[in-house]
C-alpha cells in the first residue's frame, strides 16, 4: 500500500509539472529566456563599453577649457550617474585622465571611442534581436555604421538633456531670474539626469532591435530597466564594499575591476527588460488592425487635429 500511494503521488508531481511547462506563460518565459546568453551577452557590452569609457573621458578633458568647465565641476555630475561606493574608486584615475591633453591623444581617443561605442551599440542590437528571435539581413560593415547612426541620434539627445542638466549654478545666478527659479533648477538636475536615462533606454529598446515591439510594452521593459538599475545601485554599494578590500592591492586595477562589474550588471538589467519586453510581446501579440500599431494614437491625434482645423 505504501509503495502504490508513493508511485501515485510521483504521477501527481510528473503531472503537474507537465501541465507547469505546457502553461503558455511558463513555456513563453522558458523559450525567450533561452534564446540568448544573457550573461556572455552582457559581458561583451561591459567589455566594449569599459574600453570606450577611459578614452571618452580624455575627451572630455580635452573639451573642458573650452566649454569654460573645470574638473572638479565635471566630476560633480559624473557622480550622479554611478553609485557613491562606485565613484570613490574611479573618482582619482578620472581625474589623472582629465588632466591628460594633446592633439595626438585626443585623435585616437576618438577612433577609440567611436569604435569601441559601435561595438556596444551592436553588441546590444545582437543580443535584443536575439531575444526577439529574429535574424538581421544587412551586411556586418552596414550594420555597423546603422549602430552609429542610431548612436549619434541618441547620444545627441541624452547629451542636450546633460547639457540643461549640467548648467552651473553660476551661470544661472547670472541670468535676471530669482533666486528661487534658480534652486528650483538646480534642485531638478538629477530629475533631468534619470529623465535622459529613461529616453535614452526608451530609444534603445526602440530604434536597436529589428523587430518593434508595441510602445506599451517597450515603456513597460524600460521602466524596469531604470528600477532594476536603481536597486543594483544599492546592492552594487553594499558587494564594493566587501569585495573592493580584495582589490586594494593596485588603485587603477581596482577601480577597472569596480567599474568593469558595475557596467555589466547594468548591461544585464538592460537585457532582463528587453526579455520582460518580449514576453510581453509573444504573450500579447499586437492585432492585424492598425489599432494594435504603435503609430495608430499619434494618426488619430493628426487626423482629429486636421479635423478640428477644418471646422
Amino acid at each position: 500500500m505504501i509503495i502504490v500511494n508513493f508511485i501515485r503521488r510521483i504521477e501527481v508531481v510528473k503531472q503537474f509539472f507537465k501541465n507547469l511547462i505546457n502553461n503558455k506563460l511558463v513555456a513563453t518565459i522558458i523559450d525567450v529566456t533561452s534564446r540568448v546568453d544573457i550573461i556572455t551577452a552582457s559581458s561583451s557590452i561591459a567589455y566594449f563599453g569599459l574600453l570606450s569609457i577611459f578614452p571618452a573621458i580624455v575627451i572630455l578633458g580635452t573639451l573642458l577649457p573650452y566649454l569654460g568647465l573645470k574638473i572638479d565641476t565635471a566630476l560633480k555630475y559624473a557622480q550622479t550617474a554611478v553609485p557613491e561606493s562606485v565613484f570613490t574608486f574611479i573618482e582619482p584615475i578620472i581625474r589623472s585622465i582629465l588632466s591628460q591633453n594633446g592633439v595626438g591623444v585626443l585623435s585616437a581617443s576618438i577612433i577609440i571611442t567611436l569604435w569601441s561605442l559601435s561595438r556596444v551599440v551592436s553588441s546590444i542590437r545582437i543580443a535584443q534581436n536575439g531575444i526577439y528571435n529574429v535574424q538581421a539581413n544587412s551586411v556586418a560593415i552596414f550594420d555597423r555604421f546603422i549602430s552609429m547612426f542610431w548612436l549619434i541620434i541618441i547620444l545627441a539627445i541624452i547629451g542636450v538633456l546633460l547639457i540643461i542638466a549640467s548648467v552651473g549654478s553660476n551661470i544661472l545666478e547670472a541670468l535676471p531670474i530669482s533666486g528661487n527659479i534658480v534652486y528650483q533648477i538646480e534642485s531638478a538636475k538629477r530629475l533631468v539626469v534619470v529623465l535622459g536615462l529613461f529616453i535614452g533606454a526608451f530609444l534603445f529598446n526602440t530604434l536597436l532591435p529589428i523587430k518593434k515591439p508595441r510602445i506599451i510594452w517597450i515603456s513597460i521593459g524600460t521602466i524596469i530597466q531604470i528600477t532594476l538599475v536603481i536597486w543594483l545601485a544599492k546592492a552594487f554599494g553594499w558587494y564594493v564594499n566587501i569585495a573592493a578590500q580584495a582589490f586594494t592591492f593596485y588603485q587603477a586595477l581596482s577601480s577597472a575591476i569596480i567599474l568593469l562589474l558595475w557596467i555589466n550588471f547594468i548591461a544585464l538589467a538592460s537585457l532582463i527588460g528587453t526579455i520582460i519586453t518580449a514576453i510581453l510581446e509573444e504573450l500579447f501579440p499586437p492585432r492585424s488592425s492598425d489599432r494594435a500599431s504603435n503609430w495608430y494614437i499619434l494618426k488619430l491625434f493628426f487626423r482629429n487635429s486636421g479635423k478640428n482645423v477644418k471646422k
